[in-house]
């Protein structure tokens, strides 16, 4: 990043705590970032690091009391090139701060289940946002929630509508009815419930809330958490379009240091309310200098081979505070960690498949009513389709899938939460 160029936001020693009965408990210590536009800053660390009060302090999203602010700023530049005064948006209130949140500084929050209204539609919510940060009509902004939804893909554009409505209609459509039919299936998207949606469908919709206002800076925090990683992915790929089309700066906000390395240019990695290494993604990966951060990077487990203890963060801190001022390395740390040998692995396997299985899964079904006009069946969707597997005392059974593959109804079937339409399930023969 060109020094010449002014950050878009800037944290300046911030340091903030939460008052309870037995004094002020710090969350923040002395946390100094600049943002840039065009730029995705990673901010990592664990949970309760410190990330999203820092979020939340920017947006002015902290409860005032218990939380108290006890030093620093946080400057804002809203026409960056220019000779504009920057401003503290920590020194906002009302209608000023309300003007810049949402607006022109937006946050994707982590669980869009929780961040949007179950009782409305998706449409009402996002036409809310649109009218609230711009001076509109309710049609306008209902054509710009359509446009929207569009660019973050929850809707296809009108040239691949237009394919898919011809399609469906097995025939060709005259110009008006096909107008018609493509408008009836934007309302339609529009007039759709929360619960009407997969996941990453809503985590979409939340970006295009979020962009609603048409930001200069996105606060993505933990946006794909619950999210498997095909999903995961695309919805990466669409916030790296959006800011390069737009150019947007991002904070983003995730304690997945492989997400990060994805999608961001720098990473600042944050430990018990302060920031312990700053630096680019290849900085970071490939030289950590902090024991915090190599713990980070090396605790992840390695498909190459299985450790018989998974070391933990604490392993590698501690051993630099034994180390005292000598740079330690992450070789020292790990070396201690003994490998299990493949063929005591395959060993371990062929002794837990000689017992009697515990749990036994045969050819198991599960099928959905798809339901027609006048409340009727109209068709079965089939959720599990003729699994079968065994799970033998002391085995650990990996169960992986894209979101909406069947493994959660696959679950509650074992339970018998959900009826089988065909299939046995044993537990210890029974």
């Amino acid at each position: 990043m060109a020094d010449a160029q002014l950050p878009v936001l800037e944290i300046c020693d911030l340091s903030l705590g939460f008052r309870q009965d037995a004094g002020v408990t710090t969350a923040v210590e002395g946390v100094s970032l600049k943002l840039f536009s065009g730029q995705t800053l990673g901010l990592v660390g664990e949970s309760g690091s410190g990330k999203s009060v820092t979020a939340a302090a920017i947006l002015g999203l902290l409860p005032m009391p218990p939380a108290e602010i006890s030093a620093g700023q946080i400057w804002f530049r809203d026409n960056v090139g220019t000779d504009a005064a920057p401003i503290d948006v920590l020194s906002l209130s009302g209608d000023p701060l309300r003007k810049i949140r949402g607006g022109q500084i937006a946050m994707i929050f982590q669980e869009p289940m929780s961040a949007l209204n179950p009782v409305y539609t998706c449409g009402f919510q996002l036409v809310e946002a649109i009218q609230l940060h711009q001076p509109v009509t309710k049609q306008q902004a209902r054509d710009q929630a359509i446009a929207l939804l569009q660019e973050v893909r929850v809707l296809p554009d009108d040239t691949a509508l237009a394919i898919q409505t011809q399609a469906e209609a097995k025939g060709e459509l005259p110009g008006p009815e096909l107008r018609d039919a493509i408008a009836q299936r934007k309302r339609s998207v529009l007039d759709r419930y929360p619960h009407q949606f997969s996941g990453g469908q809503l985590q979409r919709i939340t970006i295009a809330m979020a962009l609603a206002g048409n930001p200069s800076i996105l606060i993505a925090d933990e946006p794909t958490t619950a999210l498997d990683v095909t999903v995961q992915a695309s919805i990466l790929k669409l916030l790296a379009d959006l800011r390069d089309r737009r150019g947007m700066a991002i904070l983003f906000i995730s304690h997945d240091l492989g997400v990060i390395a994805e999608i961001a240019d720098g990473i600042a990695v944050m430990r018990q309310g302060k920031v312990v290494e700053m630096g680019t993604v290849e900085q970071i990966f490939a030289a950590p200098k902090h024991p915090y951060t190599q713990g980070l990077l090396a605790c992840r487990p390695s498909p190459d081979q299985r450790l018989r203890y998974l070391p933990t963060v604490a392993d590698f801190t501690r051993r630099a505070e034994e180390a005292g001022s000598r740079e330690i390395q992450p070789a020292e740390v790990l070396e201690k960690f003994e490998t299990i040998p493949v063929g005591e692995a395959e060993n371990r396997l062929v002794k837990l498949k000689k017992q009697k299985p515990l749990v036994q899964v045969k050819n198991l079904r599960v099928m959905f009513p798809v339901k027609g006009g006048f409340g009727l069946v109209k068709r079965y969707t089939t959720a599990v389709n003729d699994v079968s597997f065994e799970v033998f005392p002391g085995e650990t059974l990996g169960l992986v899938g894209e979101s909406g593959c069947g493994k959660s109804t696959l679950a509650r079937t074992l339970l018998n939460l959900i009826k089988p339409a065909a299939g046995q399930v044993f537990f210890d023969g029974d």
